[in-house]
């Protein structure tokens, strides 16, 4: 095992919180990676190498030695599995170091194998990632065969029928871009887990900022009292409102995950806690339109507008349509002022020839929005040709 630079200088700042030496961590080769006394990290430590290739219990040096940079104190091996992978030195006087190095050296061990077990954790899990997004994501295998043996090698069953949910936080957009707001969605994958394990689920994995989640094959009903389960769940702990997405029964897991990603769409737009692909109606309509009908009808309605100048209408009608049509608040919203507000409303029906705020004409502003929240997700062909297009 080799110890990361970052991962002995975690270790040197633990532990020097609770000894009063100084510690320094050699890795294999013998050098200081990680020291309480910053100028020494790089420099290259006689006794550690001693150490790893005379296979030493021990190297205790009574004094200073400068010529080959060494101070005072005693050196012990890191071993992991029969292995020497690393040395620690406690640097001191034989009475002060000679009791606190053994349990120094056992902590560090200790605190090794943590990290060790943590990376392996990391691995599985963007193993497991991997995994899960070719088969239900890209449905881009050729072997399904060889697709199932992988499956079986990680605890997965691409036989077995599931229901699929896709789940996030309302308005994921303002926790993606900020610190902040990535902490807040780690700990609500955290909390997702921990409900999934405490309902004996495993298979669930992130995607784009959602968790994309696999349980039993049951009736929408009770996959709709699961979700609220866990949507509860959510709310006690960290006071958050999320948009569920289920897919409906199929015995295609591609297929049930495009469903579930269309339903969690339309959540998401509208700020819904669930819905179900089963109950879609407008928004179905527009997914099952081809791509190129969409590129058409996109094209037609903002004549020769750029890609970006039609993103920027798409939020003054997301606005409108989530604020259900109230100026004062699509305009609060938007922090624009109500006439610019009505000036850009007025610009928009210049451009497209309809009035978002009559009834008889919104219906085609509010296709044209829901068509393009499908290309914006979707980053399907439709998207690639409108670039081409614009």
């Amino acid at each position: 095992m080799h110890i990361s630079k970052n991962a002995a200088m975690q270790i040197v700042d633990e532990i020097s919180q609770l000894v009063k030496q100084n510690i320094n961590l050699m890795d294999e080769t013998g050098h200081i990676i990680a020291s309480c006394d910053k100028s020494r990290i790089g420099d290259f430590h006689y006794g550690a190498y001693k150490i790893i290739t005379e296979c030493l219990d021990e190297y205790y040096l009574k004094k200073d030695d400068k010529e080959r940079g060494m101070k005072q104190g005693i050196n012990l091996p890191l071993e992991l599995d029969g292995e020497i992978v690393g040395v620690v030195g406690i640097t001191g006087s034989h009475d002060e170091v000679i009791t606190a190095g053994r349990l120094i050296k056992k902590m560090t061990e200790i605190l090794l194998m943590e990290r060790r077990v943590s990376y392996h954790q990391l691995m599985d899990k963007r193993v497991k990632n991997a995994f899960f997004e070719e088969w239900l994501i890209n449905d881009g295998y050729k072997n399904f065969d060889d697709l199932r043996e992988r499956g079986k090698s990680l605890g997965i069953d691409i036989d077995k029928p599931g229901r699929i949910i896709i789940v996030s936080i309302d308005e994921l957009d303002e926790y993606k871009d900020n610190q902040e707001g990535q902490s807040v969605i780690a700990k609500f994958e955290n909390n997702v887990a921990a409900f999934l394990n405490r309902n004996g689920y495993k298979a669930h994995f992130r995607n784009a900022s959602r968790q994309i989640i696999l349980i039993d094959d049951m009736t929408t009903e009770k996959v709709i009292e699961f979700s609220n389960e866990l949507a509860d769940y959510i709310y006690e702990k960290q006071k958050l409102n999320l948009n569920i997405g289920i897919a409906g029964k199929s015995d295609d897991m591609h297929e049930a995950y495009i469903q579930a990603h269309r339903a969690w769409n339309a959540a998401a737009a509208e700020h819904e806690k669930i819905i179900c692909y089963e109950d879609m109606s407008l928004e179905l309509l527009v997914n099952c339109i081809p791509a190129k009908i969409k590129l058409e009808y996109i094209t037609k309605l903002f004549k020769n507008s750029s890609v970006d100048e039609v993103k920027e209408y798409m939020s003054l009608l997301k606005a409108y349509y989530k604020e259900q049509g109230s100026i004062q608040a699509v305009s609060d919203s938007l922090y624009i002022h109500k006439n610019t507000l009505q000036y850009r409303i007025g610009k928009l029906k210049e451009l497209t020839g309809y009035d978002v705020r009559k009834p008889s004409e919104n219906p085609a502003l509010y296709m044209a929005y829901l068509i393009m929240q499908d290309i914006e997700m979707e980053k399907s062909e439709t998207y690639a040709l409108l670039h081409e297009t614009k």
